[in-house]
């Protein structure tokens, strides 16, 4: 996925959990650093909005935001599978190729 198809299934997500994007940045935060700093948490939170809007933002820091995501408790009661295929070693780079192909094919059909 792009910068863009991951920044909107982000925000998807957050609306179907019923998130705002701050709210997104605080469990982000909480979940990846061990301090509860409220000053740092609000630069954060506002990281993270910039983040969602960016074009040029990399792809691996929105996948890390998915990833957090996914781990959330609230998350974890959702009818939801995120469409993010992850490399395996046992799989030749030939068959890898193919199936992040039919991953994405799968996806765009399921919207």
């Amino acid at each position: 996925m792009n910068t863009l198809e991951l920044q909107n299934e982000i925000k998807k997500i957050i609306g179907e959990l019923g998130w705002s994007q701050k709210r997104l940045g605080r469990e982000i935060y909480i979940a990846t650093f061990d301090d509860d700093n409220d000053d740092e948490i609000k630069k954060f939170e506002e990281k993270i909005k910039k983040d969602l809007s960016r074009k040029t933002i990399a792809p691996q820091k929105l996948k890390g935001y998915l990833e957090i995501i996914s781990r959330h408790h609230e998350f974890e009661k959702l009818d939801i599978i995120l469409p993010i295929y992850k490399k395996s070693h046992v799989l030749s780079n030939t068959i890898q190729t193919g199936m992040m192909k039919i991953s994405k094919e799968i996806h765009k059909n399921l919207k």
